[in-house]
């Protein structure tokens, strides 16, 4: 769901704002829907359940302060059913998955600036 985003950030380029918006919107929809199936119907094709990684991404670029608490509840209920990680370290560990995609330190630092204070 969030192939191009990816694609884009690893190209040094930010996804265009009103595109993701719109699949951000979807994607958390979807995660919405398969967190409250029980843990055995959560199927891993992302284009029906959105990895949770990729859709923190999407929110803290678009800076969607509201979308980003709804996603937070999704990972905590996530974690509690598969890894049991906190939802601090599953941001850390994501938000390093996210920086480590940057080209370069110049885009790695834009990332950064850009994403953490919204993450906190």
């Amino acid at each position: 769901m969030f192939a191009e985003m990816v694609n884009n950030l690893r190209k040094g380029k930010l996804p265009e704002v009103s595109l993701l918006r719109g699949r951000c919107h979807a994607a958390v929809t979807k995660k919405l829907a398969f967190v409250r199936l029980p843990p055995v119907y959560w199927e891993n094709d992302p284009k029906r359940n959105p990895d949770t990684s990729h859709l923190l991404w999407a929110v803290l670029l678009l800076q969607d302060q509201e979308s980003l608490e709804v996603v937070k509840g999704i990972i905590l209920m996530e974690q509690a059913e598969r890894e049991g990680k906190s939802l601090a370290e599953f941001m850390e560990q994501s938000l390093e998955e996210l920086f480590d995609l940057a080209p370069d330190e110049e885009f790695r630092a834009e990332l950064k600036k850009q994403v953490t204070e919204k993450a906190l």
